[in-house]
Parts: C-alpha cells; structure tokens; sequence
C-alpha cells in the first residue's frame, strides 16, 4: 500500500535508506555515463535499436505470429543494430542467444521501484552484457524530493557497476510530463533521460504549432537526452501512423529529435553511441478497429522510425556545422 500522509512519506523514505544501503552520496565520476559509449575510437555515431515489446503481434493481423528468433532476424535484416528487453531470470538466458545469433547488442528497459530493483537489472546487465540501462521509474504520484533522491541513488548504483543508467520520460512513472520534467531537473539536475516524447506531447497537447515553443520549453530535457524512443503522437493519441513521415505531425518529431541530437553533439567523444529505439506499442497502444484488428502496420511503420532517425542525424549534423 503506497504512503497516505507526508510523515508516512517521510518514513517510508528513511526506511527505504536503511533497507536498500544508499551510498551516501559517493561521487563517481558521473559526465563519464552521461551517454553509452562503445570502448572504441570511433566518431560519434547514432545506433538504431528496435523494441522486442513492439513486435508482440506481428505480422499485423496475423493468425501466426513470428518467433522470437523470426522476429530477431527480421530485425536484423531491416538494419537494426539492437534490440531493447525487459528481462526476466527465466528468459534471459534464451534471449541472449538469440540475440547473439543475429549479432545483436542489448539494451536493458525496467521498471524499478526500489533500489533492489535497480540492483537486479544492474546485476542483469553486467551478466548479459548489455550496452546500458533505462528506467520507468516509481510512480508519478511520489513526492519529487523523495523521487530524485531515490533516482540519484540508482544511478550511483549503475554507474558504479560501470552501467550508464537513463530516465524515462513516460506517463505514470516520474517524470510523466514536462512539468513534472523540469521539477525533477531542479532536484536533480545531472538526470541523462531516455527521451520518449510522444508522452509529453500528449500530456501537453502540442500539436508542433509555433506559438506553442514546444521546443523551447522542452530544452532542459531535450538537452539532457542520451537514447531516443521512436513513437510519435499528433497532441491527442499518444501514437499514430505517420505514413511515409513527411506530412508536419512526423516532422515536428523529427524537430524534436534534430534538437536533441544537435545537443548531444556539442559534448560527443570518440566511442560515444546515440541510440534511437523504433517503440510502436501493439494494443491498446496501437489504435484498432471495433473487431479489435489493427490497421496501422507498425513492422513498416517501424522502418518510418528508422529513416526519420537517420533524417535527424543528418539534419543536427548540418546545425552543428
């Protein structure tokens, strides 16, 4: 049962240090895990990541779905450099293979609402060997000085392991908006995100008009942003098809990701990695028909994904110039 009052609050928080064994505020070195970085000497580079969750259900409207290693190889074939997981003890050790069969890197996605949470996703990632970890953090009804706390300390314990450790900006974790957003920068400021906007343009309705500065008022965020979720919303459902991507709703997100990756840049070093994930949700993320059939492909909206990342690439390369 989740606290009621402030002073239940307040000893859930005291209770949570003692049980969990918070580091007290160790300095680790942070700007090192402020993005993945490969080992390697090479330039910067975008890498483009699949979400394993979005292909639940495809083929579209498919009596038989694809396989897990189906799925992966499509994966591959479409150009796709990883894939993102939430793993469990029983299928970790099945999915790895399968990932490694294709030749594909790892990220690992979880929802923690503890540090013990943390742990054993940290723990999973340093097993499995993935490139980094994000989270969808607690809930978005927790204080927010209790959340930045709990927040700084699980990134102390993923940096410690050597593990960049990114936030979400998803609905009902923290942050759920961009309100929310920038609250958790005042506490926090050092916060890297795993930027999924599609939630906060829904939250905030913007439809990508000018006068709305939907940019400019997401720019302590955008400028914080390390790893790119790809689903894009038109201000009222939090995804939509977007066609080929060039009417004004997918450019507006490829606005958003441009300024993201144009911030990124100005403090890239050799070996560091932008990776961008296509996230198309099946349903009720996907919008179906009354029969409950989807009518948006979301295995060739995914490839949609996929070139309006490049397109961003490109285009915060020119800005940077």
């Amino acid at each position: 049962m989740l606290p009621t009052s402030q002073t239940q609050w307040n000893n859930r928080f005291l209770t949570d240090r003692s049980n969990a064994g918070f580091l007290g505020g160790r300095t680790l070195g942070m700007a090192a895990f402020d993005r993945y970085n490969d080992g390697s000497n090479n330039p910067p580079r975008l890498q483009i990541q699949h979400s394993l969750w979005s292909l639940i259900g495809l083929p579209m409207n498919s009596e038989t779905e694809w396989t897990i290693p189906e799925k992966l190889a499509q994966v591959k074939a479409a150009g796709f450099e990883g894939v993102e997981c939430w793993l469990s003890d029983e299928d970790e050790a099945d999915k790895r293979s399968c990932l490694d069969k294709e030749g594909l890197r790892l990220t690992l996605g979880h929802h923690p609402h503890t540090l013990d949470d943390v742990r054993a996703t940290v723990e999973r990632a340093k097993r499995l060997n993935a490139d980094f970890v994000f989270a969808q953090p607690l809930n978005p009804f927790y204080p927010m000085t209790y959340a930045a706390e709990f927040l700084r300390e699980a990134r102390e314990i993923a940096h410690g392991e050597g593990i960049a450790f990114f936030v979400e900006t998803h609905r009902n974790n923290i942050p759920e908006s961009l309100n929310q957003a920038l609250e958790l920068i005042e506490h926090m400021p050092e916060v890297r995100f795993t930027g999924d906007f599609s939630h906060f343009v829904v939250v905030s309705e913007f439809y990508g008009m000018e006068y709305e500065r939907a940019i400019e008022r997401m720019m302590p965020v955008l400028s914080r942003t390390s790893h790119l979720h790809g689903r894009i919303s038109n201000g009222e459902a939090v995804q939509v098809d977007v066609g080929d991507g060039s009417g004004p709703t997918a450019q507006f997100f490829v606005q958003i990701w441009t300024a993201v990756m144009r911030e990124w840049r100005k403090h890239a070093r050799p070996g560091d990695v932008f990776p961008f994930a296509s996230e198309l949700g099946p349903p009720r993320y996907a919008i179906t028909l009354p029969d409950g059939k989807e009518f948006s492909d979301r295995w060739e909206q995914s490839l949609v994904m996929k070139r309006l990342a490049e397109q961003a690439w490109a285009l915060s390369a020119e800005a940077e110039n």
